[in-house]
């Protein structure tokens, strides 16, 4: 079965080290691997995982060019990846900037409110969505038991206010307050990715919130460097679910929300 892995994290090869160590500290986590874009897309050629959506969240608002343009080169540099964009509520000239990451054949938005230090319903926030929903889909981080800027009712109002936006809840909406975010999740329409969510939770609790939600709304994604994508693909093809959930949550969900044809990209 042909694996889109949806959620990716990539560095550059000189900033890879000291990025890693940051989020390591950040999340209190070993971190798997090294974060560069020649080590992820190895697995293309070791594993079942043949795309790979790939991002680089800007922390702060002058970043946000750089970053876009050097994942956009990754991009035209390995076939294997898929790119989102990223932005931040402080920059100046978001119109300008979504432009550009639609010229540059980036196919989403990234934001992570807990590190970019932002709420995700405030309303610089908003302002942004409002520029790109229905244009772009957003891959938005979702829940924390540390920060309360990506909690799950944030989301709910997002999707409330921005009906025509496509959104993707990252880590089940809810990153170490899963069941927190069942009550919001459960009740919306947004797709979710499950990625970190396998680490911390055991195999029959994922199952049963897979189940809960649905494989028509769900994601495979890594969290690349974080874990291993092999071993999160090993560990969910152990889950017991069915040949049409996996293949929704492996490959259809992602493969129709960024547009990907993995045939012909």
């Amino acid at each position: 079965m042909l694996v889109i892995d949806c959620h990716d994290h990539i560095y550059h090869r000189k900033l890879a080290p000291m990025a890693v160590k940051s989020v390591g500290e950040f999340y209190e986590v070993n971190m798997a691997c090294s974060g560069t874009a020649e080590d992820l897309v190895k697995y293309a050629q070791t594993s079942p995982i043949k795309k790979f959506v790939v991002n680089s969240v800007a922390l702060t608002a002058n970043t946000v060019k750089r970053l876009n343009t050097f994942v956009a080169e990754q991009c035209r540099a390995h076939s294997e990846f898929i790119g989102l964009g990223t932005l931040h509520p402080d920059m100046e000239n978001a119109d300008e900037e979504i432009e550009r990451i639609i010229s540059l054949g980036l196919r989403g938005i990234k934001l992570h409110p807990d590190t970019q230090k932002f709420n995700a319903d405030s309303d610089k926030a908003m302002k942004l969505y409002e520029k790109f929903a229905g244009r772009l889909p957003l891959l938005i981080h979702g829940g924390g038991h540390r920060y309360d800027y990506s909690h799950p009712r944030r989301l709910e109002r997002i999707e409330q206010c921005f009906p025509q936006l496509t959104m993707v809840a990252a880590h089940l909406g809810g990153w170490s307050i899963y069941d927190e975010a069942v009550p919001y999740m459960s009740g919306m329409r947004c797709f979710m990715d499950i990625s970190s969510v396998m680490p911390f939770v055991s195999p029959e609790h994922t199952k049963e919130l897979i189940r809960l939600y649905g494989a028509d709304r769900l994601l495979f994604g890594s969290d690349y460097p974080m874990w291993d994508p092999m071993s999160e693909y090993e560990a969910f093809m152990k889950l017991g679910l069915s040949p049409e959930e996996q293949e929704k949550i492996l490959y259809k969900n992602t493969a129709k929300i960024f547009g990907i044809d993995i045939e012909n990209e």
